[in-house]
């Protein structure tokens, strides 16, 4: 493999920009972590295809970037390519819905469709990040899921684009998509997706939209830097982990300036100047002790990526 500057040159992004050693700390709801050796901001699908073939060409290993929430990222960054979509955010409203570019954030999306009166976003207003990323993680508000939505994605593959149909893409289960299970979508990007929506009354979507921006609100989610729930629920622990973890005393719990939001105890905040490894730290220190307390296993829903 030739150096990242050589391969840089090779790579066609017209207005896009390449950087290099870029603070991911600049780029994640958390406000944490390293450098990207190589970091890419296409300007539209064309540059970002450039890009991405490129760097499979090189063998040069990649990770797609987009709202930054949900991620944890390691005090000594991420080797290879950072591929941040986060300019890919076109919106067209069509006869049966929305569809949206997969770099579009997920409140820009709730707006646009409360414009359109368009009902069904309402309830992920607030929430940080992409639509792409809501569609991988499986994102879940208030008791809906994002995959409720989903009625066609459509994928870089090797080689080739695709679209595939909510049906296609196979089973979806709690904040877990067909993109992170298994071998079937390794390697593929999601570029867009048609969201079916219905037709709703703009007072009552926008009525909704304010209410659940105000829940999250009233729970601390913006008071810092975080990346929401920092672990899933487990239906078989009988209680929401907010409620585990406040039995167990965590809320204002911190190691150095990684800290639980006094507010509510499955928010994990940066203070100001908390590190990865910190934040880490005290994450495993809750899953320690919900399992020594309760022999509850604990899974986080953020990613843990790069090198800590």
């Amino acid at each position: 493999m030739q150096n990242l500057w050589q391969i840089a040159r090779k790579i066609n992004i017209g207005s896009g920009s390449i950087r290099f050693g870029e603070p991911m700390s600049l780029h994640t709801s958390f406000r944490i972590g390293g450098p990207a050796d190589l970091y890419i901001c296409p300007a539209d699908l064309r540059g970002l295809e450039s890009a991405i073939e490129t760097l499979r060409d090189e063998g040069v290993p990649s990770f797609i970037l987009g709202g930054g929430a949900n991620l944890l990222v390691g005090d000594k960054g991420i080797r290879g390519a950072v591929l941040d979509i986060g300019r890919l955010r076109g919106l067209e409203h069509l006869e049966d819905g929305m569809l949206v570019q997969a770099g579009c954030p997920v409140d820009l999306a709730c707006e646009q469709a409360l414009a359109w009166g368009l009902s069904g976003l309402q309830d992920f207003y607030g929430m940080p990040g992409s639509v792409g990323g809501a569609i991988f993680m499986n994102a879940r508000c208030y008791e809906r899921e994002f995959s409720q939505l989903v009625r066609e994605v459509t994928v870089l593959g090797p080689g080739e684009t695709r679209k595939l149909s909510i049906q296609d893409l196979g089973p979806w289960s709690y904040k877990r998509s067909p993109f992170q299970q298994g071998a079937a979508f390794e390697g593929f990007v999601i570029l867009s997706a048609l969201l079916a929506l219905d037709s709703g009354s703009g007072d009552r979507i926008g009525r909704a939209m304010l209410a659940r921006r105000a829940d999250r609100v009233s729970k601390g989610h913006y008071e810092y830097p975080s990346a929401g729930s920092i672990f899933k629920n487990d239906r078989n622990f009988g209680r929401p982990t907010g409620a585990i973890l406040d039995e167990l005393g965590f809320k204002g719990r911190r190691i150095g300036d990684a800290a639980v939001s006094p507010r509510h105890a499955n928010i994990f905040v940066n203070l100001g100047s908390a590190t990865a490894a910190d934040m880490k730290r005290l994450v495993q220190a809750a899953q320690e002790e919900a399992e020594r307390a309760f022999g509850f296993c604990l899974e986080p829903e953020v990613l843990f990526v790069g090198e800590f």
